[in-house]
């Protein structure tokens, strides 16, 4: 439903049933408005008024004004459809991406040929541990996208499935991008600038590692079976459990408090993590 803001001042008067057709995407008949001459639509987008023209992930929806109401009568996701349409004034909404924009136009018997300026540009992202030569697998990065406000960086969700070395083409402004590394407490925040017919190439580095834990009876030993783990942050906060042998954890760079627990005894070590540098750590039983 995000897509269609731009048409809701003109969409709020609609009639329950012309509504669900246009939610549902309901293709009505030209034929249907009785129109005694037709006329091509020839559409394009562009980025912007002076960019390039925009040849993928597009999608175009045209309502025939009637009564003041818009009616869909067709959509198209070629990049430069051509349309036969019954001669009367219309209202064209096209798509790229989460951005969009509106226009209206007259058809005749002659035809038209109208471009669309689009103020949309792209987003790109990616990221790595520690340093460049260890980049993250696209599927442990998980992104987030919101619109910020004055007071709250958060304040829209833009979406939630935004995925690694994608772009997500967006209106032209200022996001808040969240990449979290595999569910972990690796999280950075920044803020990213779309500009129109631009792609914003965001690179994150998460200082984070994947540490396996092994609770043993003397150093570099055979790792205990049904170990409980608890691991904390130095003021207490609990960034992760674990049971087993010997778990493998995703955490963030820092140093940490760990608490096994085995035949009703507890072994407590402090571990130290560095970004992108993955290890074992030991507690040994005493």
């Amino acid at each position: 439903m995000s897509l269609f803001l731009a048409l809701l001042p003109r969409l709020a008067g609609l009639s329950a049933g012309v509504l669900a057709a246009f939610i549902g995407g309901t293709v009505l008949a030209a034929a249907q408005f009785g129109a005694s001459g037709t006329g091509v639509l020839s559409l394009r987008a562009t980025y912007g008024d002076r960019g390039g023209e925009i040849g993928d992930d597009i999608t175009w929806r045209v309502f025939a004004i009637r009564g003041g109401n818009p009616e869909l009568v067709t959509k198209s996701q070629l990049a430069r459809p051509s349309l036969v349409l019954p001669s009367g004034h219309y209202m064209v909404h096209v798509s790229h991406g989460l951005a969009t924009a509106t226009r209206e136009f007259n058809v005749g018997e002659t035809g038209t040929v109208s471009t669309v300026p689009v103020n949309a540009g792209a987003l790109m992202v990616s990221g790595y541990l520690g340093v460049p030569e260890r980049p993250i697998p696209p599927q442990r990065q998980k992104l987030t996208v919101y619109i910020p406000s004055a007071n709250n960086s958060e304040a829209k969700l833009v979406t939630t499935s935004f995925k690694p070395f994608t772009k997500l083409h967006l209106p032209e402004g200022t996001y808040h991008l969240v990449s979290t590394y595999s569910g972990s407490n690796s999280v950075v925040r920044t803020d990213v600038k779309v500009e129109t017919g631009k792609v914003t190439e965001a690179v994150v580095n998460h200082r984070a590692a994947t540490m396996t834990l092994k609770l043993v009876r003397q150093k570099g030993g055979v790792a205990l079976a049904g170990a409980e783990w608890t691991i904390e942050t130095p003021g207490g906060d609990i960034v992760s459990e674990a049971v087993g042998a010997f778990p493998s954890v995703d955490i963030g760079e820092g140093t940490y408090t760990v608490t096994a627990r085995h035949n009703d005894r507890e072994y407590k070590g402090q571990m130290k993590v560095e970004g992108g540098v993955n290890r074992d750590f030991e507690i040994v039983v005493e």
